[in-house]
């Protein structure tokens, strides 16, 4: 299931807005960008979409007090069942229409300014499905113990609980054995849920040590070794604490550190908690999780957390939405950053049934998705928000995205731009020399601006 189309009308900033999540095929996009200038609703469009992925029966619009005549369409493909569903917040209610629609920008006018919403529905009876209603409803529902899964980032909260992390998240055996009777399919990765990351961890630690028993005491292993049973095992079936190091490792080098995980423990009884930290690679000495760099500490949390939530499961129907990835990230963490997250959402089968998206202000992330991934979110003249698709290649100079999708006409600070005016003028007046000592003397100084600035000498 993937989402190809979002509109909003009449709600906050939105008066109107079309957002195509779709390539030059017609087909929904696998990853979308949103930028735009604060207050464009990069981070209300992520909420809108957790919303309503979040809640396939519920009061659609109690959780955002919508107003009466707001409306929301989502289309979305469902394997080869392309499908329209309309919320309308003036009779709290959900159709389900096929995209099949013919004029469908007039069908959409008429029934969003319909002064009776029942009434102007009823001439598109045709369109709506009613024969599949049951099994497209169940569907489009995110449901626990499954395939399904959906996954929320915040961006950080005015109050980092992980800072408050003084030795490891607190949870403990009994908790992750919660899970085993229903894992949940929709999930929030947040500061704010750092003990669900750590929960998560010891329940596939115990999942694993049940599964090795499992399998070590089928008829066809009972003559097999120890060595040849253990081998067995473990090539199908990966630790997750391995993975964790892995996965950690490559952030971590750079700063000198490392997953501790010689030194992590099994923790048994039911009031145990996994002890495993992170470790100075030179002197092994370990580091408090609230000693480290804000930036690190929050990229490792959130891409762990992430990746437990695929770690060895098989995800048919996967939505990935993240609010700002780069807060107090270096810059050369964000390079590969998609490519990261890319990478931990995919399944046990290496599959991608993962549609990601991304709010962020930061043209190097922006930069990583193709012009037609990324949409820009700009204020119109009547004050509302409109949206329109990105210019620049994927992989782009950021400062040229910047200029192109940002719209950032002047990329220089005032003391910055002081220089440049300076020395377009001493350009001018060489050009207009005739003094071969001034000359010298004007070309010294521009050679020297210009070499300061990376101005064209």
């Amino acid at each position: 299931m993937k989402i190809a189309e979002l509109r909003i009308k009449n709600y906050k900033q939105f008066q109107d807005i079309k957002l195509d999540f779709t390539d030059p095929n017609g087909n929904p996009l696998e990853k979308v960008c949103f930028i735009g200038r604060n207050g464009t609703g990069k981070s209300t469009i992520l909420n809108i979409l957790n919303e309503l992925l979040s809640n396939s029966y519920s009061q659609y619009f109690s959780y955002f007090n919508y107003s009466l005549d707001s409306f929301i369409s989502i289309k979305i493909h469902i394997n080869e069942i392309k499908i329209i569903l309309f919320y309308f917040s003036q009779i709290d209610k959900r159709y389900i229409f096929s995209s099949e629609i013919e004029k469908e920008e007039e069908w959409f006018e008429k029934i969003t300014t319909a002064k009776d919403v029942n009434q102007e529905i009823k001439k598109y009876s045709k369109y709506i499905l009613k024969d599949f209603d049951d099994k497209i409803r169940w569907e489009i529902i995110l449901k626990d113990n499954s395939t399904d899964l959906l996954i929320y980032s915040p961006p950080e909260s005015s109050q980092n609980s992980y800072m408050n992390v003084d030795d490891v998240p607190k949870t403990n055996v009994n908790e992750a054995l919660k899970l085993f009777k229903s894992f949940p399919a929709k999930h929030i990765v947040s500061d704010q849920n750092i003990s669900d990351f750590w929960t998560v961890l010891i329940f596939f630690i115990k999942k694993r040590e049940n599964e090795r028993e499992v399998f070590e005491t089928k008829p066809e292993n009972i003559e097999k070794t120890k060595r040849q049973l253990i081998k067995e095992f473990d090539d199908k079936n990966p630790k997750i604490l391995n993975k964790i190091a892995d996965l950690w490792n490559k952030i971590l080098e750079n700063a000198g550190l490392e997953f501790d995980l010689e030194n992590a423990n099994n923790p048994i009884q039911l009031t145990d908690n996994l002890k495993a930290y992170i470790r100075l690679k030179s002197t092994k000495k370990q580091i408090s999780y609230n000693e480290l760099s804000t930036g690190i500490r929050n990229f490792i949390f959130r891409v762990g957390h992430i990746f437990t939530l695929y770690f060895n499961r098989e995800i048919k129907k996967g939505f990935l939405l993240l609010d700002e990835p780069e807060n107090s990230l270096f810059p050369d963490f964000l390079f590969d950053l998609m490519e990261t997250y890319q990478e931990i959402v995919l399944d046990k089968n290496g599959e991608n049934n993962t549609q990601i998206f991304v709010s962020t202000h930061n043209p190097i992330i922006a930069a990583q998705f193709e012009p037609y991934e990324r949409i820009i979110l700009e204020w119109n003249k009547k004050g509302f928000v409109d949206a329109h698709k990105g210019k620049s290649p994927i992989g782009d100079d950021p400062n040229d995205l910047l200029h192109n999708d940002f719209k950032l006409k002047n990329l220089m600070g005032k003391e910055g731009q002081k220089m440049w005016n300076t020395y377009t003028e001493l350009r001018k007046k060489l050009i207009r020399s005739k003094n071969e000592q001034e000359k010298a003397k004007l070309i010294s100084e521009i050679n020297k601006i210009g070499e300061l600035y990376n101005f064209e000498v």
